[in-house]
């Protein structure tokens, strides 16, 4: 149980990690934060898995572009803008197709458990990885082993009915359309620990 906890925290914590990632543009102390020591330490500790360690160098690189940006923050923010805004990468609908059941599903995970961003648009992928975060972090503390369970199995339907579906085709539109790399970058690595993660949870989890 007590590696059930520890995991569950460690899965939580990377998909609220993305989520700040992709819900809005960065601001100039989290940019900051790519040449700390923090930073690097977690990404280090991610790189000695070896499935996620071309994807996450190449992240790393990444951070070291944008902190050498002559306005890392306003330039960010522009990608930003032309990535998540103007073509809505973020919106599910744009790069998948979303079954009914799945938005259906969506709806109520939002309406039961809530949401730390601005809106509970079904539709929105920011939502889907904060609302695997907010499953997760739940399971820790479930009351009972049946609470635990139910909440483990919203996590496997939101994995392997909506984020399967969608986050490669993320992945693969982040990469066509950003010029700078940056996001493509995390789009990658978050869909190499998501590999990672749906077969903890269809294989591992109980």
């Amino acid at each position: 149980m007590q590696d059930f906890k520890v995991t569950s925290q460690r899965r939580a914590e990377l998909y609220s990690w993305f989520t700040a990632l992709f819900s809005a543009p960065l601001v100039e102390d989290e940019i900051k934060q790519f040449g700390g020591y923090d930073m690097h330490a977690f990404l280090n500790s991610l790189a000695t898995l070896d499935p996620l360690r071309e994807a996450t160098e190449a992240f790393r690189l990444q951070t070291d572009n944008v902190l050498a940006l002559t306005q890392p923050q306003q330039e960010l923010s522009q990608y930003y803008q032309q990535l998540f805004v103007q073509q809505a990468l973020l919106d599910s609908s744009t790069v998948s197709d979303s079954s009914q059941d799945a938005l259906l599903f969506i709806s109520v995970l939002l309406h039961e458990h809530g949401t730390q961003l601005p809106d509970d648009d079904p539709l929105s992928i920011a939502n889907h990885l904060e609302m695997m975060a907010t499953l997760s972090i739940k399971a820790i503390s479930a009351a009972d082993e049946a609470t635990r369970t139910a909440l483990l199995d919203q996590q496997r339907e939101l994995a392997n009915q909506v984020l399967l579906n969608e986050l490669p085709a993320f992945a693969n539109q982040c990469k066509q359309q950003d010029a700078l790399g940056f996001y493509s970058s995390a789009a990658t690595l978050l869909l190499a620990i998501f590999s990672m993660d749906i077969h903890y949870l269809n294989n591992v989890a109980q």
